[in-house]
């Protein structure tokens, strides 16, 4: 655990936060650090702090915070019992669609990954020792655009296409503003 969790730990055990002292003292099993990191955040904001300033805080001020999560706690222990409903959700919804579902992200991953690998390391070594010049065969241009791509459905597909549509509203709005 953290100097900070350990300092969090302690004070709560001193004012009778048996639930702070339960995650903290990972009582809650091996994924409690998650749980333990958003107490630790909880009370480090009632603070106005960074997690790692808290200790610099006067007791009194501390023990107040504590407090304060403490009567929180069983919400953000919900909600935390939920985030992991939804982990679960997911990983039960794309095993049962079959295997290119789950498949296809760590699939591209290793594709675009061994694609770098080959563009960067081996193309210049066979083009630097040999009569080849595969460079031009391979452009880093389309390769970046292939990562791109790749990045956007996995990482932000929804996020692009929130984008988008903000856009088309930004431009028929501008439209009809320039109409009258």
């Amino acid at each position: 655990m953290s100097v900070v969790g350990t300092f969090i730990g302690g004070i709560a055990t001193r004012i009778g936060a048996e639930m702070i002292g339960k995650v903290l003292g990972e009582r809650f099993g091996p994924a409690s650090g998650q749980l333990a990191e958003v107490v630790i955040g909880e009370v480090a904001s009632r603070l106005g702090v960074s997690p790692d300033d808290v200790p610099s805080i006067d007791f009194p001020r501390v023990e107040t915070a504590v407090a304060e999560v403490e009567a929180q706690m069983p919400e953000v222990i919900a909600l935390w019992a939920r985030g992991i409903d939804g982990q679960f959700a997911l990983l039960q919804a794309e095993q049962s669609e079959g295997g290119w579902v789950s498949a296809w992200r760590p699939g591209w991953m290793y594709l675009l990954g061994l694609m770098w690998v080959v563009r960067l390391l081996v193309v210049p070594f066979l083009d630097s020792t040999g009569e080849t010049n595969l460079a031009e065969a391979m452009p880093a241009e389309i390769m970046l655009t292939l990562t791109g791509w790749f990045l956007a459905l996995y990482m932000g597909g929804h996020t692009i296409k929130s984008l988008g549509g903000n856009a088309i509203d930004a431009v028929k709005a501008w439209r009809e503003g320039a109409r009258k």
